[in-house]
C-alpha cells in the first residue's frame, strides 16, 4: 500500500481506496493527519534552517522555553534516547545501562543495546554496547548492579503491545535509582505528549524524559527533557559533542508549538475514548491500546494498524487524538465484522505486564 492522501483520522491509497487509520503514522500524528494549524505554523515560519547548535532559529529558542525542562533536541526518537544515555554516563562515569524485556527503544547501536527485541540486537551482537542489565517489566529490579548508571523504561511498552505495568512501578524504580546514585530515564517517546490520557506518564519522576514522534506534528524533532541542572554535564567545551545538521529544525519547532498548545486540550477526550477500545477488548492506557490480530487482515478490512507484541500476534492501535466516537465505532466494526477466533475483541488480550521473573545481562 501507498499512501496517496491522508486528513485527519482517514488514509487514501493510490488507488483511491479510504482506510481509517488507527496507527497515528506510528503515533507522529497525534492532532490528525494535515492538521491545518500545523500546516499554517509551518508556512509562516520565515527561517526554513538555520545553523542548528551554531546559530538557532528564534522558533527554536521559544520551544525551548515551551517545553519546560531544559532540554537537548535531537531528530529522530532514538536521538533523544542516545542523548539521555550519554547524559546517565556523563552524569555518573559508568556504564552499565538497566532496561526491561519487550523494550523498544530504536535502532542505533546505544538504544538498540537497550532494546529487548532479540530479532533486532541479534545481527549486530558485536557492535553492541553495554553493559546493558535486563529486567522483567513490571516487576522490582532489586538491588541495581555496581556499574549502573541509570535504568532505562518505557512508561507503557508500546511495541511490546501496550504494555501497562502495576501501579507503583515507575515510583519503585526512582527509590531504586535513589539508593544507587544513578539516572531513571523516561522513554515516553510512544507514550507521551497525551498518548495515554496525561501529558507525560512518568509524570516528576525522571531525571530525562525523552520525547519524540508526535513532538514534531509530522515534522522529524525529539528531545531529551532534564531535571533542571543535569543538563550542565554536557558542558564539555566550546562545541557540542552531540549534534546534528538538522538540530532545532525550525519548520519543526514551529509545529511542535502547535503540538504543546493543543494536546492538554483533549486529555479528558483520550481518556474517554480510550475507555470505548477498553470495552472493546483492547488492552492498555487511553489511545495506545493493542490485542490479538493480524495487521494485513486489518489492512484488507479497510483499517490500518501496527504489527506489536515481541512474537508479533498483537496488533497496536495509537490513533490521531482527535479521533471520533463515530470513527473508532467503525474502525472496531470493520475490524470485528464476520471476525472469529481469537483475533476478536478480547480474544486473548490481557492488561498489564507479562513478563518473566528472570534477569539477563547481556
Amino acid at each position: 500500500m501507498k499512501w496517496a492522501r491522508a486528513e485527519g483520522c482517514r488514509v487514501w491509497d493510490e488507488e483511491g481506496r479510504e482506510y481509517l487509520d488507527l496507527s497515528g503514522g506510528f503515533g507522529v500524528a497525534a492532532l490528525g493527519h494535515s492538521n491545518p494549524t500545523i500546516r499554517a505554523a509551518i508556512a509562516d515560519q520565515p527561517v526554513a534552517h538555520a545553523l542548528g547548535d551554531l546559530a538557532e532559529a528564534e522558533v527554536t529558542s521559544r520551544l525551548r522555553e515551551r517545553l519546560g525542562r531544559p532540554a537537548k533536541l535531537g531528530v529522530t526518537g532514538e536521538d533523544a534516547v542516545e542523548i539521555a544515555l550519554r547524559t546517565a554516563l556523563l552524569s555518573t562515569g559508568k556504564p552499565g545501562i538497566v532496561a526491561f524485556e519487550g523494550a523498544y527503544h530504536g535502532t542505533g547501536l546505544l538504544a538498540l543495546a537497550a532494546t529487548g527485541f532479540e530479532r533486532f540486537r541479534a545481527p549486530f551482537t558485536a557492535w553492541l554496547p553495554g553493559p546493558v542489565h535486563r529486567r522483567a517489566y513490571g516487576e522490582d529490579p532489586g538491588p541495581l548492579p555496581d556499574d549502573a548508571a541509570c535504568v532505562i523504561v518505557e512508561p507503557v511498552q508500546g511495541r511490546a503491545g501496550a504494555r501497562v505495568p502495576p501501579d507503583g512501578f515507575l515510583d519503585r524504580l526512582r527509590d531504586r535509582c535513589d539508593e544507587a546514585g544513578v539516572l531513571l530515564i523516561a522513554d515516553e517517546i510512544y507514550c507521551g505528549l497525551g498518548r495515554t490520557g496525561v501529558m507525560w506518564r512518568s509524570g516528576e519522576l525522571a531525571d530525562v524524559i525523552c520525547a519524540g514522534k508526535a513532538l514534531g506534528g509530522g515534522l522529524p524533532l525529539s528531545a531529551a527533557l532534564f531535571r533542571p541542572g543535569l543538563e550542565r554535564v554536557w558542558e564539555l567545551g566550546p562545541e557540542d559533542v552531540f549534534t546534528h545538521t538538522h538540530t532545532g529544525n525550525p519548520l519543526a519547532c514551529a509545529a511542535a508549538l502547535v503540538v504543546l498548545e493543543e494536546i492538554p486540550k483533549l486529555l479528558d477526550r483520550v481518556r474517554v475514548a480510550g475507555e470505548r477500545f477498553e470495552r472493546a477488548g483492547w488492552r492498555g492506557a487511553g489511545l495506545m491500546r493493542a490485542r490479538p490480530g493480524d495487521a494485513g487482515d486489518a489492512l484488507a478490512r479497510g483499517v490500518i494498524v501496527i504489527p506489536a507484541g515481541e512474537d508479533g500476534l498483537l496488533v497496536s492501535a495509537t490513533p490521531p487524538l482527535t479521533i471520533s466516537d463515530a470513527e473508532i465505532d467503525e474502525a472496531l466494526e470493520r475490524l470485528d465484522e464476520d471476525h472469529g477466533g481469537g483475533g476478536g475483541p478480547g480474544g486473548g488480550a490481557t492488561g498489564g505486564a507479562t513478563g518473566t521473573s528472570s534477569s539477563s545481562t547481556t
